[in-house]
């Protein structure tokens, strides 16, 4: 007998590709399982970064990085998604959620790097402030990640929605 898993929130087949109809808030839950999945039982290459992320945001304080690697199997979906809350601004997640209600999808967007943008040189500056100037003078699109940015070349912007495009067609 086999069992299938019925999300209210996605539609089958949707899980991990974004749509044009998805709202801010599945967004920001799709965004949260992927921390939460990298962190609990992906590689170190894949689980630090989304451990660095909660611990940068005080989600777990006075607990060191290491100790938080050890007991990463105890990690829930609740503390990354408070972690992104803290991320956007937000003193928590409760804050944060009904504030999604409000929010166009492409909102939330900066809480994730185009797939494709690996591809090219991206310039990461310590504040938003930072790369919204050079992104002025030089081109390219800003995206804050955690309390850092990243300018995102033009090419890259137009490659990932060529991207998009292709695959929304398919």
């Amino acid at each position: 007998m086999r069992t299938q898993r019925v999300s209210s929130l996605h539609p089958p087949g949707s899980a991990e590709r974004p749509s044009a109809a998805a709202t801010a808030l599945d967004r920001v839950l799709r965004q949260a399982r992927r921390l939460h999945r990298a962190a609990q039982s992906g590689p170190l290459l894949l689980a630090m970064p989304a451990l660095r992320r909660a611990h940068a945001a005080g989600v777990f304080p006075g607990r060191s990085l290491i100790a938080l690697y050890r007991e990463r199997q105890q990690l829930q979906r609740k503390h990354f998604l408070r972690t992104l809350a803290i991320e956007a601004g937000h003193p928590d997640w409760e804050h944060y959620r009904p504030a999604l209600a409000t929010m166009p999808p492409h909102a939330v967007d900066p809480l994730e790097l185009p797939n494709d943008c690996h591809a090219f040189l991206n310039h990461w500056f310590s504040t938003e402030a930072e790369a919204r100037e050079h992104a002025r003078q030089h081109g390219g699109a800003v995206h804050r990640v955690g309390t850092q940015a990243v300018v995102v070349a033009a090419e890259a912007q137009t490659q990932t929605q060529t991207n998009a495009l292709a695959a929304h067609d398919a």
